[in-house]
């Protein structure tokens, strides 16, 4: 008898390593192959897609996609600061053409640094799959990003609640620089790293230092310009080796001019031209 149970505990100590093995390798191939993804764009899309099939927004943005095929497009849509709370047959179009076109759409929830309870973001993530169920991933806006364990503990039960739930991708957005254990914990497949009016210097974008990100791969990592008249060609060549994901709007921001609190209202003018570093084929 004793014999039989040694033999017994060696064949499920062995199914256990295999499966941990298996575990551990589909890991590092999907490490690899992310690796090896190309910069894309993610895109603010805070604007209303009336009359959508004539929107020259919406179509604008579609075309590029059509047109640079190879780049990929993350787009945030955001009817309410969130989902709403009844259905707006334009967002379900624009969903529907967004992801006819080859762009992966995601739907804008606030956590307000955390003055939003974690039930109440979870009941916004719902109510995204119940009145726009094709709605792919999650933007979480206003991440708490401070250094605790607290705050670190909150966003990865967010993170987990949207993947349990089938959501892909999730992106995080602290709009500053985000401390390391939020990378550590899998706080949100990308984390924008940066939201300004201008292009962070190397060496912070780069990470490496106690309590950086250097640790962790380009392709968690994402970064927003604003309130940008020109492109700077060699800031986004920069950003290209430390993120994944970039985009950058002429569209002006002013806390203090009510007229200018949103610089993600229209699409902008330099996305073909991002999009041409992108693909290659910039002249």
């Amino acid at each position: 008898m004793l014999i039989r149970v040694v033999i017994l505990a060696g064949c499920l100590l062995s199914v256990a390593d295999g499966q941990d093995a298996a575990e551990h390798r589909a890991k590092a191939q999907a490490f690899h192959l992310r690796a090896q993804e190309k910069t894309g764009v993610l895109v603010p899309m805070y604007v209303y897609p009336a009359n959508v099939h004539t929107n020259a927004e919406y179509n604008r943005l579609i075309e590029l996609k059509r047109r640079y095929e190879t780049v990929p497009f993350w787009v945030i849509v955001n009817p309410a600061s969130g989902p709403g709370n009844q259905v707006d047959a334009n967002y379900t179009k624009a969903i529907d053409r967004l992801q006819g076109a080859g762009c992966v759409t995601l739907g804008y929830v606030s956590t307000a640094y955390g003055k939003e309870t974690v039930a109440d973001v979870q009941a916004d993530i719902d109510e995204w799959l119940k009145l726009y169920p094709r709605i792919q991933g999650i933007f979480f806006d206003e991440m708490l990003y401070e250094d605790t364990e607290a705050a670190g503990a909150r966003q990865v039960r967010l993170n987990q609640y949207a993947r349990q739930r089938g959501l892909w991708p999730t992106v995080a957005n602290p709009g500053a620089e985000t401390p390391e254990r939020f990378f550590a914990e899998d706080a949100a497949d990308v984390i924008v790293v940066h939201e300004g009016n201008a292009w962070p210097e190397e060496a912070r974008l780069k990470g490496d230092y106690f309590g950086g990100y250097a640790d962790y791969p380009p392709f968690t990592r994402a970064v927003l310009l604003h309130s940008l008249p020109k492109l700077d060609v060699a800031g986004l060549a920069m950003a290209r080796k430390y993120v994944r994901w970039v985009y950058v709007t002429d569209r002006p921001f002013d806390p203090q001019n009510p007229e200018k609190l949103n610089p993600w209202d229209r699409l902008s003018s330099h996305l073909e031209a991002v999009c041409r570093e992108l693909d290659g084929t910039a002249k």
